[in-house]
């Protein structure tokens, strides 16, 4: 007998309310970002399990109407922040969580006893660094599915959003699927390689040609190998009432771009902007316009638009300026040319187009030192020096979402560091409440900082909490040995009235600073 579980695929967000949602600040949002859960060690032919679950949890919630991170942005978000596709460690999970405005991450394990799959989920509130209580389910393997939708359902209802949808919603939202189907698509979603994930997603699609979620993905895979007109015969067959048309419909207009079928590009990509004319959408169609040879202003008039929509997004304002240019109005395109110049000063493409624009805008000398800052960058674009608006510089846009990453402090520790420094201001100013926010999150991000267990002992201390303040001065001591650290363990053990382990405490400070007078006096009782 054949079984059958439920599969959703990647929620499709189509609107700027969307884009809006995913920069928000953390605190604000509610939004969730799923890591990948580690799975038993030794056990490489179950590791697809990691990315089912992250895949099919996010499309549950996104369903419940929780906001939350679809597993392809967060790839996008790793590519972008040049995080290899590698089991992430907490510390990066929360990196990608707060780079997206993400303030829920959730994390967790998984284990596999013969046939028993046992999912065990937390969340972790970025902003509070509080984690949940564990979210548990047990069943077969072949009900990995309905798990997953019965762990979105409590992890719904335990943030701050309320579900837009019933349990009994969830359940009966998807058509089965072969459990067979299922484990080929997450197969080929943990591949490694492209060749290998082409593999398994055509053997899912083989499987079950209905397979909406596998038919995207191996379109996209096709689309991203540059095998165009594949790519474009797997996503037209997407049906047009699937929740997934829409972003088949998108990339199947990239891929029709790429081939150099722009009437047919422009009519599909009209259709999209007809329905929700996005950013990304209205982009696209104003490079196959213009490829097209349509009128000025008809290209940049699109692209206006979409920069209005977007201020911030330099490519769509590149191929604003590269349109104007086109379209013979050479002082407009060095206006925003320059722009996207100032903001991105290693863009050798955007400083080209300047130095034409420049050139055919009669401003030669303008243009000439436009043209070295070019020769000293890519002297490779020397032959390049005369305007040739025959090139294809247009950015064609793969997604329709543009991620807005928070790219302040990378880096974890960089992180930790300003969230101390927060964390200090905020306990001189007698909020010990703020700081312990701060160092909690914190604490996740470089657990082994002596500082930061010094100041959340010092911030439990405030709050009277002295249990908590012991303990983490321990911790701090465990990091680094410090004798002024050592020496406030001893007064506060002192202060709780645990005289003899605080002048056992007094005793190791005198060891390693004999003239060390505080502790001498609490040593004597003084």
């Amino acid at each position: 007998m054949e079984r059958f579980v439920p599969v959703g695929a990647v929620p499709v967000v189509l609107t700027a309310l969307h884009t809006i949602l995913l920069q928000a600040a953390a605190a604000g949002s509610g939004t969730v970002m799923v890591s990948p859960p580690e799975g038993p060690a030794g056990r490489a032919e179950v590791a697809w399990v990691a990315e089912a679950v992250a895949d099919l949890l996010p499309d549950a919630l996104g369903f419940l109407g929780i906001p939350v991170v679809t597993r392809e942005d967060r790839l996008r978000a790793q590519e972008s922040l040049e995080i290899p596709r590698v089991p992430l460690t907490r510390a990066t999970g929360i990196r990608i969580a707060e780079a997206l405005g993400a303030s829920r991450l959730v994390l967790g394990s998984y284990r596999l006893e013969e046939a028993t799959l046992t999912l065990s989920l937390r969340v972790l509130d970025l902003e509070r660094g509080a984690l949940s209580a564990p979210f548990i389910v047990s069943g077969s393997l072949g009900q990995l599915a309905e798990s997953i939708d019965s762990l979105a359902w409590d992890i719904a209802l335990s943030g701050p959003n309320p579900s837009a949808r019933t349990r009994e919603e969830l359940r009966q939202r998807r058509a089965p699927v072969p459990f067979e189907a299922l484990e080929a698509y997450a197969q080929g979603l943990a591949a490694a390689d492209p060749p290998a994930r082409r593999r398994l997603l055509t053997r899912a699609l083989t499987l079950h040609p209905p397979f909406e979620a596998a038919r995207l993905a191996l379109g996209r895979l096709q689309l991203e190998s540059r095998e165009l007109a594949e790519a474009h015969q797997t996503l037209s067959s997407m049906p047009e009432g699937s929740s997934l048309s829409r972003a088949a419909r998108f990339s199947c207009g990239t891929a029709l771009l790429e081939l150099g079928r722009y009437r047919e590009a422009s009519s599909q990509l009209t259709r999209l902007a007809d329905e929700d004319p996005t950013p990304a959408v209205l982009n696209n169609q104003a490079i196959a316009l213009l490829r097209s040879g349509a009128e000025p202003p008809a290209a940049s008039s699109l692209l206006r638009r979409a920069v209005e929509a977007e201020p911030g997004a330099t490519d769509l304002v590149f191929n604003l300026g590269w349109a104007l240019l086109a379209e013979g109005d050479a002082a407009a395109a060095a206006f925003w040319l320059r722009g996207v110049v100032r903001d991105e000063p290693r863009d050798t493409h955007a400083q080209v187009l300047l130095a034409w624009a420049l050139r055919k805008a009669g401003r030669a000398d303008e243009a000439d030192r436009e043209w070295k800052a070019v020769s000293v960058l890519a002297p490779s674009y020397e032959g390049l020096a005369e305007p040739d608006l025959a090139r294809r510089f247009e950015r064609i846009l793969s997604a329709e979402r543009r991620l807005q990453l928070d790219r302040e402090a990378r880096n974890d520790a960089e992180v930790a560091g300003s969230l101390v420094t927060d964390s200090e201001t905020l306990l001189e100013a007698g909020d010990p409440d703020g700081a312990l926010r701060s160092l909690n999150r914190a604490v996740y991000l470089d657990p082994h900082d002596p500082r930061v267990h010094l100041l959340l002992a010092r911030a439990h201390r405030a709050a009277g909490d002295t249990e908590r303040a012991l303990g983490e001065l321990h911790m701090s001591l465990w990091s680094r040995e410090d004798p002024a650290v050592r020496l406030e363990l001893a007064e506060l053990l002192r202060a709780a009235g645990r005289d003899a382990e605080a002048r056992v405490e007094a005793e190791r400070v005198l060891g390693a600073d004999p003239g060390n007078e505080a502790a001498r006096r609490l040593l004597e009782g003084r």
